[in-house]
């Protein structure tokens, strides 16, 4: 894992200073080492920062020019069956300079296959850019699920890339100038949808798609290369044997994610996912350490006690870092800034500390559950959002019209950010899909009384825009009656890869640290879109029954019974204390100062019960004073937060 950057002008105008400026903006990314490359004519320049987990030689080290000067590529990620495909290229005739560097197999792979026939090879998570000097065509892709980050910014007649958006700001010519559409879509999501980011002229690149720039003309063009619907594999006879081909993939795809030259560890919470990948990565006498967070002064949100028993039981080396709730608030401009653009996942800080205890044990790898809950209906509001779709279909649109008119009336009498469970309603009466993939935090309704007259001209239709697309897709292809299917694959298109697996990302890679998700092994997500209804979980009353008869035969019956909770942060608690009312009194400030939020609705929603909501605005706020405009410089370093945000 590494942090890469690259900029392309037809005009000859690419500066070594500044892809150097870019490159030292993601430095956390890569501590073992940097490199930059420009073309002779000054067309192309890529950077790399190096996080060395796959052959830590110097030969290895990047941008790295295959043998004949025929093409130049900077890679982020891991390929896990790097090994495999070095051999079937060595069958064909190719040599490689290094011992078994992944980015090699990348680059003479694509010289051998060329670019779509390469990625359909790939078993891992990359984002990479590579020039081909013959073509004179940047190439620029991300992996199927959108594990490892890429963004890009169009840079007069060129290109720009990199790792995060940080490093794209560091580029002289973009500016730092917020998206105003993308806060209104960020207020339902807790991310940004990709290709949008908050910040105006950036876009990310959406998981499982390629661009090609042509550094001659200019010209750009993206190709959606992979989509778990297309690839969904046929189900198995039996739901036996399709339990018996799941856990055979499980467990091949764990063994490929051990794959290091440093050790591997797991972060470990009381469930049952990271249980069952800890036990299937120990297996033939791995002593792996494991990782988790306590609340000791929040007891209902600790789950140490749990995760300490797991790895007893898999005889891991086992770590506990207690967070209290000033660990918490101190962390949280940090975090703001290495989330690069708000994540309001409060558990980022969690991630964020837990990493950093990773990093000061001498450890890079860790193992994650990520997937698992999407992949198998594991979330009990999948649940009941089945069954109130299974509602619909038994009474027929016409009969939700009056339930239709009472949610609507509802909506406008209550106070807007009550209206989570009305808003589902609404969807029900208007024919749309209930489930919009995390986005019922703030109702198209909240985000109309909570916005300011700074966001006049900024509203927009996040069902129009964002969901709809993606739910038309999924019905040419499947039964608009597959609920929990339409989640998970909306979930592939939006939560995942602009909410879990950044957080996963970026506040490891804030401290070095790489996190490895088995459960989205692209093998795995192919197997269960292809799976009947109930047999992914789709008519279960507890979620993941077909992952829970397998760890059954794995792991002691206490921890396949117990029933989930959640990784948690006790940001309700945090909300009460006084560094949480001192943030609410600057968000009521941020308000009037920015226009962008109505100051008497922020008031509201302080005194509602909703921390959610809350940390969503808190976390915007603090990502808006760093990467925006300061607007509160005095008051934060007066509000009792010990920590200065990341310079």
């Amino acid at each position: 894992m590494c942090g890469i950057a690259g900029w392309a002008c037809p005009d000859s105008c690419v500066k070594r200073s500044v892809l150097d400026a870019m490159s030292d903006a993601i430095a956390h990314r890569g501590p073992d080492g940097s490199g930059a490359w420009v073309s002779g004519d000054a067309r192309v320049g890529l950077a790399h920062r190096r996080l060395a987990i796959v052959d830590l030689s110097a030969q290895a080290n990047q941008p790295m020019v295959d043998a004949h000067g025929r093409a130049t590529i900077v890679f982020n990620g891991e390929i896990y069956n790097h090994r495999e495909l070095r051999q079937e290229l060595q069958g064909q005739g190719a040599t490689f300079r290094t011992d078994h560097s992944d980015t090699e197999v990348l680059l003479v792979g694509y010289l051998h296959w060329g670019l779509r026939a390469l990625l359909e090879r790939l078993n891992g998570m990359f984002a990479f850019g590579l020039y081909d000097h013959r073509q004179k065509k940047l190439l620029l892709a991300r992996d199927r699920i959108g594990i490892k980050p890429l963004y890009s910014a169009r840079v007069g007649r060129g290109m720009a890339f990199a790792s995060e958006a940080k490093a794209l700001l560091a580029h002289p010519e973009i500016p730092q100038r917020l998206n105003r559409r993308a806060f209104y879509h960020y207020l339902s999501f807790r991310s940004t949808p990709a290709p949008l980011t908050l910040f105006e002229g950036i876009d990310a690149v959406p998981a499982g798609q390629l661009v090609e720039f042509d550094v001659e003309t200019g010209s750009r063009t993206e190709v959606q290369w992979w989509d778990p619907l297309e690839e969904a594999a046929a189900a198995p006879r039996s739901r036996e044997a399709a339990e018996e081909q799941f856990e055979e993939l499980l467990t091949s795809s764990v063994d490929y994610r051990m794959e290091a030259d440093v050790p591997v560890s797991v972060f470990l919470s009381g469930g049952l996912d990271s249980a069952m990948t800890l036990a299937l990565a120990g297996r033939n006498g791995r002593r792996l350490s494991s990782f988790t967070v306590t609340y000791p002064d929040q007891p209902e949100y600790n789950e140490g006690v749990a995760a300490a028993e797991r790895a007893r039981a898999a005889g891991a080396n086992h770590h506990e870092l207690p967070i209290s709730a000033a660990d918490f608030s101190d962390c949280l401009p940090d975090v703001a800034f290495h989330q690069d653009e708000p994540i309001a996942a409060p558990v980022c800080a969690s991630v964020f500390l837990l990493s950093q205890e990773v990093q000061r044990t001498g450890n890079k790898v860790v193992l994650a559950g990520e997937g698992a809950d999407e992949l198998l209906t594991g979330y009990a509001s999948w649940r009941r959002l089945r069954d109130m779709e299974r509602w619909r279909r038994r009474l027929g649109h016409p009969a939700m019209r009056v339930p239709a008119k009472l949610a609507s009336a509802m909506l406008g009498a209550a106070a807007p950010w009550r209206s989570h469970w009305l808003e589902a309603s609404h969807r029900l009466a208007l024919g749309q899909p209930l489930f919009w993939s995390g986005a019922m935090d703030f109702a198209e309704r909240a985000k109309d009384a909570l916005l300011g007259p700074g966001m006049r001209d900024c509203r927009g239709d996040t069902y129009a825009e964002c969901i709809e697309p993606r739910w038309r897709r999924f019905c040419r292809m499947r039964s608009p009656e597959d609920s929990t299917l339409w989640m998970t694959y909306a979930d592939l298109g939006f939560r995942l890869p602009q909410l879990m697996l950044p957080r996963l990302d970026k506040m490891g890679m804030a401290w070095g640290i790489e996190g490895r998700v088995p459960y989205l092994d692209h093998r795995l997500v192919e197997f269960v879109m292809g799976l009947p209804a109930q047999w992914r979980g789709g008519n279960d009353r507890v979620g993941k029954a077909m992952l829970r008869r397998i760890a059954a035969r794995r792991l002691p019956a206490e921890f396949v019974r117990q029933r989930k909770r959640g990784f948690r942060a006790p940001v309700a608690e945090w909300k009460r204390d006084a560094v949480g009312e001192r943030y609410g009194q600057l968000l009521v400030r941020f308000a009037e100062r920015t226009e962008l939020l109505r100051p008497e609705a922020v008031r509201a929603l302080l005194a509602h019960r909703s921390s959610r909501l809350y940390f969503s605005l808190v976390n915007f706020m603090l990502w808006h004073e760093r990467f925006i405009e300061p607007v509160l410089e005095a008051d934060l370093s007066a509000s009792g937060n010990r920590r200065s945000v990341a310079a």
